[in-house]
């Protein structure tokens, strides 16, 4: 390992003889368009590729609850406007939800029951 430090830096950075890797999750805003015990459908303006993984934070009623997931399936869905003005392209993707936990499932099972309604009723909850 070769070390660098920079006086901006608070700690040196290092490298490595042997390719080192890891994995980023980015955030980015997502629709949940429907939603299960097993995973979601999400619409979405930046690309999610089928087969990688990621974090879905869902904002449940009572409390938020992180799953993690696979990306199975994604397409362009139609065009989307841009933050700044820009046009850009607008994806639906569907996510399969790894393993949850007892809580998790629980939380996500009380949602669902009281929030969430079949397809093609859109009446409202209640």
């Amino acid at each position: 390992m070769k070390s660098e430090h920079s006086p901006q830096r608070r700690y040196p950075r290092l490298t490595f003889r042997e390719p080192v890797s890891g994995d980023v999750t980015a955030s980015q805003h997502v629709h949940i368009l429907d939603l299960s015990l097993g995973g979601a459908r999400l619409e979405h303006s930046a690309i999610l590729r089928p087969g990688s993984g990621c974090y879905l934070r869902l904002p449940l009623k009572y409390q938020p609850v992180t799953v993690i997931g696979r990306v199975i399936w994604s397409r362009v869905v139609g065009g989307a406007s841009g933050d700044e003005g820009g046009v850009g392209l607008l994806y639906q993707s569907g996510l399969e939800f790894g393993a949850l936990s007892q809580g998790a499932h629980a939380l996500l099972a009380g949602f669902l029951e009281t929030e969430g309604t079949p397809p093609g009723d859109r009446r409202p909850p209640g």
